[in-house]
């Protein structure tokens, strides 16, 4: 039974001056008349009161809200929404909070603020983490890291990548929890954040030791400590501290695990935290019985209990529990081992009931939740889909205007030159091979806009045929869970849910790949080429496929050496990679591997993506690149596709210059190569 404690970025809440500043506050507002003046005090009162955990949060969020929905502005309804979803947050409502939090991510989105849609994402994440849906929680931190990633915001992907590993850490996954807290701990390490540095100390401290390394673990938390100290943190000082002593448990050296937990209690007792007071306590009551000094270990363990019964910790009530028993039963005292045994199965009896309660609620509010986040998405879509018929129409309507005024000029000018017969018989001649060069623009345009037609055709086609399945399994298997939910036991609604999911996956993956073509098709798509490190780059794009290559044990070897620099759109180049490996991994059985190679020819750079899988018969080599013969094939895990990725490909390497090119071996595997300019200094 180990008792560790993570450290998380802590702020000091409600101090004096907060009185002075919300007294300010309130009288301000009192005088106030200017509506968004009203707004934007009402708000910043909130958000006081929020961090100070203070019901009366609630009272001023819901006056913001009223004035807010009257307002103009979406940003004071963002803020509104967003404050509301921390009060739930905070209340442990957690189904409440994401709500709201899609409410504010909504209108963010449409305000293009990007810091704040990768924030909202990493705390709904948060939110579904609590819930125990880890599977969704993982999917809203990996869109908060791609878009922080994106908009170079570090700190953000610092806080994305300990989420992340404390997801991993929860499922006992400590090799890639260690991972992402490393990766955060470098982050921090450049920004010189003492307090950051200190937090992955511990958590990293944490997974060495839950997996065996306790020597190195007892080296990360003294690291934390002495940065803890320097900032003044002394919660942080004692939960590293208590840390230390479990650690000492477990090498069986109790007296040094003693003395920890006693100088984590002193700290704890001054700062009051009943909650590490309790786990230091019960942690003692368990040192004790080690030591088989029983009566010692009886009085830590009623004063731990005692406060986790206050505290309504029912979970460090059953821990206790279980030390008074041993206790007694170490004496000899059966019929007090018996007693509390007793209540140990009634309150043991009491959680399996909350738990299975919390379950079903925990599947009803899910539900409700994909199918909120659903509508959304919908309304996004369609959102962007009205805007672009409207920039279509418009363009139309001012080519139809300005036509009809060029027209109106010639006839004008006809009619004038009318007068002089051989003004008229020259300008005749000179309007005839204007017309005829008119009609042959005209004729190459309806042929450009004849392709483009088919072409639009061939893409609504797609849609309508490889949309229809993913969406029809979506809304089959989702009714028949709400109709029969009673008759399914838990691993069939779970096989439900995972054929929802990977039928949603599936359908995210082609919307995705649909739009990026369509949005590289467009006239206004911009190339913009700069200097990349390529090496760089392709880490960048693996550490996003990393979760698909675990899943199938898969390795991938980067080969790409550190000094080799390109010439290209860094968006392109992602697009590139990312669906190249991404298809390596698909088409690899597992437990095999997936390489990166680069090599120079001539003023390119010729880029290879080497699998070991299954192969692709000669027959289909020459469709590949060609929408017209769009093809899909699942994957050797039975992953879909849509068809897209090589399409897109294709044409970014040949807006950069370059060839895309493909050889393959069936059963031995395939490799794709593409050229991208050099970059010359």
């Amino acid at each position: 039974m180990k008792k560790k404690l993570t450290v998380l970025f802590l702020v000091g809440f409600f101090i004096g001056s907060y009185a002075q500043e919300f007294d300010k506050l309130k009288s301000d507002l009192k005088r106030e008349v200017i509506d968004t003046v009203k707004i934007s005090l009402t708000l910043k009162l909130a958000e006081h009161y929020l961090e100070a955990y203070n019901d009366s949060s609630k009272l001023y969020i819901d006056q913001a809200l009223k004035l807010a929905s009257k307002s103009a502005s979406p940003l004071f309804q963002a803020k509104a929404s967003y404050l509301l979803a921390k009060f739930h947050e905070n209340n442990n409502s957690y189904n409440k909070s994401i709500e709201n939090y899609f409410e504010a991510l909504v209108i963010y989105k449409k305000l293009d603020k990007g810091k704040k849609v990768a924030k909202i994402y990493n705390l709904i994440g948060d939110c579904y983490s609590q819930i125990y849906a880890e599977n969704t929680a993982i999917k809203y931190y990996l869109k908060s890291l791609k878009l922080n990633d994106k908009l170079k915001n570090h700190e953000g992907i610092a806080h994305d990548f300990l989420d992340i590993g404390k997801l991993y850490y929860a499922q006992e996954n400590y090799d890639s929890a260690s991972k992402y807290f490393q990766n955060a701990l470098k982050i921090y390490k450049l920004s010189d954040d003492k307090n950051g540095i200190a937090v992955c100390y511990t958590n990293i401290g944490n997974a060495v030791s839950d997996a065996g390394y306790y020597e190195a673990g007892l080296n990360y938390y003294a690291k934390s400590i002495e940065l803890k100290e320097k900032i003044g943190d002394p919660y942080g000082v004692a939960i590293n501290l208590n840390n230390i002593g479990d650690s000492y448990v477990e090498l069986e050296q109790y007296s040094k695990a003693l003395m920890y937990f006693n100088q984590s209690l002193d700290i704890a007792n001054k700062t009051n935290e009943k909650n590490l007071i309790s786990v230091v306590l019960l942690n003692i009551s368990r040192v004790q019985n080690k030591l088989k000094n029983y009566e010692k270990s009886i009085l830590y363990a009623k004063k731990s209990m005692q406060i986790a019964h206050e505290s309504g910790y029912l979970d460090y009530e059953i821990s206790n529990l279980e030390n008074l028993i041993d206790a007694y039963e170490g004496k000899g005292d059966i019929k007090e081992a018996h007693k509390y045994h007793k209540i140990y199965k009634k309150i043991e009896d009491s959680l399996q009931q909350i738990d299975k309660s919390k379950k079903v609620q925990l599947f009803n509010a899910l539900n409700e939740l994909e199918e909120k986040e659903y509508t959304i998405d919908n309304l996004s879509k369609k959102n962007r889909k009205v805007q672009k018929e409207y920039k279509k129409v418009r363009r139309t309507t001012v080519f139809l205007i300005v036509a009809t005024i060029v027209f109106a000029l010639l006839i004008i000018l006809l009619i004038v030159e009318y007068t002089s017969k051989k003004k008229a018989f020259n300008l005749l001649s000179e309007k005839s091979h204007q017309i005829s060069r008119m009609n042959n623009e005209i004729q190459e345009q309806r042929d450009h806009l004849n392709k483009l037609n088919k072409t639009k055709d061939k893409f609504f086609s797609i849609i309508a045929h490889d949309l229809k399945n993913p969406f029809n399994s979506i809304k089959g298997f989702t009714e028949l869970m709400i109709e029969n939910n009673a008759e399914y036991d838990s691993e069939k609604r779970l096989k439900f849910l995972k054929i929802v999911r990977e039928s949603s996956s599936k359908a995210s993956s082609l919307l995705n790949n649909l739009l990026t073509w369509a949005n590289a098709q467009s006239e206004n798509f911009e190339f913009k080429p700069t200097k990349i490190n390529l090496k760089n780059e392709i880490e960048s794009v693996v550490t996003f496929l990393e979760i698909q290559a675990v899943n199938k044990d898969i390795k991938i070897i980067n080969e790409v050496a550190d000094d080799i620099y390109v010439k290209a759109d860094s968006n392109m180049l992602r697009t590139i990679l990312r669906n190249l490996i991404s298809n390596a991994i698909k088409f690899t059985n597992p437990r095999g591997s997936v390489k990166i190679s680069a090599s120079e020819e001539d003023n390119f750079i010729k880029i290879a993506v080497k699998d070991s899988g299954v192969g692709i018969p000669k027959s289909e080599l020459d469709k590949l690149f060609n929408i017209e013969t769009k093809t899909s094939t699942s994957g050797t895990a039975n992953e879909q596709g849509s068809g897209l990725g090589l399409v897109l490909c294709k044409d970014f390497v040949q807006k950069h210059g370059g060839v895309i090119k493909v050889k393959s071996e069936l059963n031995k595997g395939s490799e794709f190569t593409f050229t991208l300019p050099k970059w010359n200094d």
